[in-house]
C-alpha cells in the first residue's frame, strides 16, 4: 500500500494483559492493518474478540505488547506523553457509552469547545461559533448548548460526542462501537449523520461494530477479528456477498436481511468463543468450523493471504481459490 496514502498503519500489533498463575490473555495477537485517507475500514467481530482493544491501542490510550503504530507516516508507538500532545487532537475517539463518556457537570458548550481550549483558542466567541457550528452539523440545535448532558436523549448525547470528536478536525477518527447502546432507530440516524460527514469531511476512520450490518453502511472496507487476530479483510460488499472465511459467513448468516440478498447456504455458530486464556493450536476457529476440516487446521496457524483480488482470508482451506 502507497504509504504517503496511508493515514494509520499497524504492524504485528498485541497486546496481552497479565492474569492469574501466570498467565496471559491475549485480547489482540498481532494484527496488521492499513487504513487510507479518506477510507472507513469497519472493524468487526464478537464481543471479547480484541476489536476495541485494538482501537484504543491504535490511538495509544492502551500500551502494546508488540508492534508499531505509524500515524501518518511517523511511528508513534514510543512516543512520550510529552511528545504525543500534539498528535493528540490529530486522532480523535467516539466512545460506546453516550451517558459516562461525557461529564455530567459541564455544558454541552464546555464538553464540545474543551478540544479547542486545549488546542491554544482563547477567543471565547470563536469557540463559542464553532461549537454552534459542530452542533448543526450533527442535527443538534445550538440553543441548547447551555444545557447539561442528562437533560438529552442517548443518540442525542451520541452526537454531541461526535461534535466533541469533529472539533479539532482530525485526520482519523476511531469510532468504538458508537451506536451499540442506541436503539435501533435511533442507530438508523447516527449512522445517517455518519455518512453525511464522511462526504462532508472526507473522513478517515476505523469504525469499531459487533455488527456487520452496521459496518456495511459506512465502511470501504470490512476487517473480521476473531480471537485477537484478523481472519478475513476485504471490500465492504465483497466481504459481504461472498466472505471467504467461514467465521465471516456466520455473522453475515446472522443477519436476516443481508443474509437474503447474499448467495450461498446459510450457516450459524454453535458452541462458545474460546477463551483468549487459552488460544486453541492451529487455526482459532477450528473448535467452531462447520466446514470439513483438514489436518493442519488442528496444527499451523493460517495466514492471512489474498485468495481474490484485494480480498484476504486466513483459512487453510482455500475458499475462493
Amino acid at each position: 500500500m502507497n504509504e504517503a496514502a496511508t493515514v494509520l498503519q499497524i504492524e504485528d500489533l498485541a497486546k496481552h494483559f497479565p492474569a492469574a498463575r501466570g498467565r496471559l490473555v491475549r485480547a489482540v495477537d498481532g494484527v496488521t492493518l492499513a487504513v487510507k485517507r479518506g477510507e472507513t475500514v469497519g472493524l468487526v467481530g464478537e464481543s471479547g474478540c480484541g476489536k476495541s482493544t485494538l482501537g484504543r491501542l491504535a490511538c495509544r490510550l492502551e500500551e502494546p505488547t508488540r508492534g508499531r503504530v505509524v500515524f501518518d507516516g511517523v511511528d508513534i508507538t514510543g512516543l512520550e506523553a510529552r511528545e504525543l500532545r500534539p498528535v493528540r487532537p490529530r486522532m480523535q475517539m467516539i466512545f460506546q457509552d453516550p451517558f459516562s463518556s461525557l461529564n455530567p457537570h459541564k455544558t454541552v458548550e464546555q464538553i464540545v469547545g474543551l478540544p479547542l481550549r486545549i488546542g491554544g483558542a482563547r477567543d471565547r466567541s470563536a469557540v463559542r461559533d464553532r461549537v454552534a457550528e459542530l452542533l448543526r452539523v450533527v442535527g443538534l440545535d445550538p440553543g441548547q448548548a447551555h444545557r447539561f448532558p442528562h437533560q438529552f436523549s442517548g443518540g442525542q448525547r451520541q452526537r454531541i460526542g461526535i461534535a466533541r470528536a469533529l472539533a479539532c478536525e482530525p485526520e482519523l477518527v476511531i469510532a468504538d462501537e458508537p451506536v451499540a447502546s442506541l436503539d435501533v432507530s435511533i442507530q438508523a440516524q447516527i449512522l445517517e449523520i455518519f455518512r453525511g460527514l464522511q462526504e462532508q469531511f472526507r473522513l478517515t476512520a476505523l469504525f469499531i461494530s459487533h455488527d456487520i450490518s452496521v459496518v456495511s453502511h459506512v465502511s470501504q472496507r470490512i476487517a473480521v477479528m476473531y480471537l485477537g487476530k484478523i481472519v478475513e479483510l476485504g471490500p465492504a460488499q465483497a466481504v459481504i456477498q461472498e466472505p471467504l472465511h467461514p467465521y465471516t459467513r456466520a455473522l453475515v448468516a446472522a443477519v436476516p436481511r443481508i443474509e437474503r440478498e447474499r448467495k450461498g447456504a446459510t450457516t450459524h455458530l454453535s458452541g462458545d468463543v474460546p477463551s483468549p486464556m487459552a488460544v486453541p493450536p492451529g487455526c482459532r476457529f477450528h473448535t467452531r468450523c462447520y466446514l470439513d476440516q483438514r489436518p493442519e487446521c488442528r496444527s499451523e496457524e493460517p495466514e492471512l493471504r489474498e485468495l481474490r483480488p484485494l480480498h484476504l482470508a486466513a483459512c487453510h482451506l482455500g475458499v475462493g481459490e
